[in-house]
Order: C-alpha cells, then sequence, then structure tokens
C-alpha cells in the first residue's frame, strides 16, 4: 500500500506465528505464518492496521482448497437480521494478468451433523479481475444443482488496484420470501484517517437468503483469499475494518443512506 508515491507499511506480525488467539475469531484456515499478517499503517501522524492475506500456488490445501481466511466465530440464524462491515484493497502490484478464480469474502453455511456441504449463500468472488457478489439458497439449488456460480446481484468488470472498496451489508437471513440483501459501497484512499467517498446502495435483494432449518444450524463470515483452482502466481489482499453486529449501529454505519429499504 502506498500513498502519494510513498509505502505506507511501518510494521507487521503473523497472525499465525505471533498473534496468538484472536477472539471471536478462528484461525484455523491459515497454512502458514505469511497466510495472515497485521499491517500497522502510518500516514500525517495517523495509525491504522489492515490485514495481509496471501495464498501461494504450493501452500498446503485445506478442506480442499488453497486458502488465507479468518472466520468470524459467530452464525447467525433463520430469522435474524445482521448487518456487516469489510474494506478490500489489492496492491497495486496484484497478479491481474494471471488467470485467477478467487473467493474474497464469503458468508457460508453452517450444515447440521450429517448434511452434505451446500453452497455459501453470498460471496465475494474475483474471476480474472472481475469482482461479482453471488447469491445460493435452496431454490437455486434445487433448480440448478450444485455446480456453477450461482445467481450474481452485483457486477463490476474491474476493481481498481491500490484503493480500499468499502463495503456495508444488512442481511436478513431466511429460506422463504421474507429474506433480504442490502449493500452499499464506497472507495476509499488507503492512507489512515476518514474517507471522503459518498456511499452509494449497489445491492437490493428480496428472496430466500439461505436454507431451511432443518439443513443448517447457521451462517458465519470467512474474510481474506481463496481458492479451488489452480494458479500460477502468489496472490495478496488486504482487508481492514471487519465488524458485524445485530444494528447499523454495531458497524457504525451512521450515514442517513443506510436507513434506506
Amino acid at each position: 500500500m502506498a500513498a502519494d508515491g510513498k509505502p505506507l507499511i511501518a510494521d507487521e506480525h503473523s497472525i499465525k506465528c505471533e498473534a496468538g488467539e484472536i477472539p471471536n475469531i478462528s484461525t484455523k484456515r491459515l497454512a502458514h505464518c505469511d497466510s495472515a499478517r497485521v499491517v500497522e499503517v502510518t500516514h500525517d501522524g495517523v495509525t491504522e492496521q489492515a490485514i495481509k492475506f496471501t495464498i501461494r500456488p504450493f501452500d498446503k490445501r485445506i478442506s480442499d482448497g488453497i486458502r488465507a481466511e479468518l472466520r468470524d466465530l459467530h452464525e447467525a440464524v433463520n430469522g435474524e437480521e445482521t448487518w456487516y462491515r469489510l474494506s478490500t484493497l489489492l496492491p497495486r502490484d496484484f497478479a491481474i494478468d494471471s488467470p485467477h478464480r478467487l473467493v474474497l469474502a464469503q458468508w457460508h453455511e453452517r450444515v447440521r451433523d450429517g448434511m452434505d456441504s451446500l453452497r455459501p449463500p453470498l460471496s465475494h468472488r474475483l474471476w480474472n479481475g472481475r469482482f461479482v457478489v453471488t447469491l445460493w439458497n435452496a431454490e437455486r439449488i434445487e433448480k440448478n444443482g450444485i455446480e456453477g456460480d450461482g445467481e450474481i446481484l452485483f457486477d463490476m468488470p474491474a476493481l481498481e488496484r491500490g484503493v480500499f472498496y468499502e463495503h456495508v451489508y444488512r442481511i436478513r437471513w431466511s429460506a422463504g420470501d421474507d429474506g433480504a440483501i442490502d449493500g452499499w459501497l464506497r472507495t476509499c484512499a488507503p492512507r489512515p484517517g476518514p474517507c471522503a467517498s459518498e456511499w452509494k446502495k449497489t445491492l437490493t435483494y428480496r428472496g430466500a437468503t439461505g436454507y431451511p432449518d432443518d439443513q443448517v444450524a447457521g451462517y458465519y463470515f470467512k474474510f481474506g483469499l481463496y481458492t479451488v483452482t489452480d494458479f500460477e502466481v502468489p496472490f495478496v489482499a488486504y482487508h481492514k475494518g471487519y465488524k458485524s453486529g445485530a444494528t447499523a449501529a454495531d458497524v457504525d454505519a451512521d450515514d442517513p443512506v443506510f436507513s434506506e429499504r
């Protein structure tokens, strides 16, 4: 990360090998010391932290994929409304021209004992530089099977490298028509401090956001980098500012735009 042509990284340390346990966060999806590193960034006297995630072609596979992810241990359930906030940056030297199908973040189902895995209800995906938000639910699997890309709810042809994309979501979890997803987005400079950009509502979805209670026990959130496809070069992404909670206030979503329905 850089601002005004100057590097911003002041210090960093490994989460897996140096940080120890993190309250309410699982680190078991980190394959090595460099999978996730806390990066301290200082600019004009203001300091913030981000997490630098790295996957490499020769990394040990975890659950059938190459991944560097942190998981929020909170599990939302059907009937619950949950707010989420996260910022993501691709570095300027991100290997955008090297073929890739990556997951940057995903809301994953936790199936009940004895049930087969399904598909993540909501995901942030990067397909050769194209950013999409995809949806899966029981109805879609019944109609189209469990393979494929899911329903695309939001599509951006290319992510600008070197800037943070900040996302806020309000999700009502449900296997029925009362489910809902509202999403907002803004872009921010990589330097610490207030973001001057305005929020824009990018996603309004009404319908099933998950699976029936007899199939799933709840939904949890993971962010980092993950792929099940072969790739040839290391990939790096930064995430910062992750928050979740039951209300907009829990994720500091106080702009009037977040009251839109």
